[in-house]
């Protein structure tokens, strides 16, 4: 996704509900709506319009795709999706979490869009965010980068601690970084100390994994400086819910930052 897209698709086959959510975007975010009714539709306007669209908030059953289809087309242009459903069970949990969609949320009234609109601002943020991975496992590393690639996040890896350094020293886009803890060379715990000798917490964000879990070692990685950690094996939603909410949170020290240039430039 290019990090000038800013057109957010909606694609929902009641005139009603559609007008709805299109009015709450219009009113609460800068986006550009252009909206879709059916299977038909959403084909057509990623077809003209491919390159400007960052994501699609898409109801689940359409007159024309009633299982679900609309969510592999927005795959096919590769394009996040953000589902919504009339209804939830583990099954269609399940099928969000395959079909690697970005977040879901059930039907309701106006009042309860306030998380959906907030989803929708951090896919696009994430945009602008580069993560490092590091983990002595290729595979591992491959599938934290595709979970990351889900929320819009780009990323590059390194199979240990020395070479995350390296890779930091060079690239002054990467604003966060997702260690595993046993790794050869270097650990996470030495990389985390490494990484805050040079950069501060409210400036690059540091999640901590391990299969391990245990209480010590979780204190330790936060101890020295780690803004969160993960226990491995861990649900997707989990995850991504930590790096948003991280993220979130590097936003608002900066927003700050902001505030006191502000502030001392009066």
């Amino acid at each position: 996704m290019s990090s000038d897209a800013n057109t957010l698709l909606i694609v929902e086959d009641s005139f009603v509900q559609a007008k709805i959510i299109r009015k709450q975007f219009e009113v609460l975010t800068p986006f550009t709506i252009i909206t879709a009714s059916s299977l038909a539709e959403t084909d057509e306007a990623f077809a003209a319009s491919a390159e400007s669209i960052f994501a699609a908030v898409v109801d689940l059953n359409l007159p024309d795709a009633p299982h679900g289809e609309v969510v592999d087309l927005c795959r096919k242009y590769n394009k996040p999706s953000v589902v919504l459903t009339a209804s939830f069970n583990e099954d269609l949990r399940r099928q969000f979490l395959e079909k690697r969609v970005a977040d879901y949320f059930l039907k309701g009234s106006i009042d309860e869009m306030d998380p959906l609109i907030t989803s929708i601002e951090r896919l696009h943020a994430n945009s602008k965010v580069k993560a490092l991975v590091v983990d002595d496992s290729a595979t591992q590393r491959a599938v934290v980068r595709r979970m990351l690639e889900v929320q819009c996040i780009r990323s590059c890896d390194a199979p240990d601690g020395l070479a995350a350094l390296d890779i930091l020293a060079n690239d002054p886009e990467i604003q966060l970084v997702i260690t595993d803890f046993q790794m050869p060379r270097m650990d996470g715990i030495e990389l985390v100390r490494e990484i805050r000798a040079k950069h501060k917490v409210n400036r690059m964000a540091v999640i901590g994994l391990s299969s391990s879990g245990s209480g010590p070692l979780t204190a330790q990685f936060l101890k020295y400086g780690a803004n969160d950690f993960l226990t491995k094996p861990f649900e997707a939603e989990e995850f991504y819910w930590r790096v948003n909410q991280t993220l979130n949170i590097l936003d608002v020290m900066e927003e700050l930052r902001d505030c006191r240039k502000l502030t001392a430039g009066r």
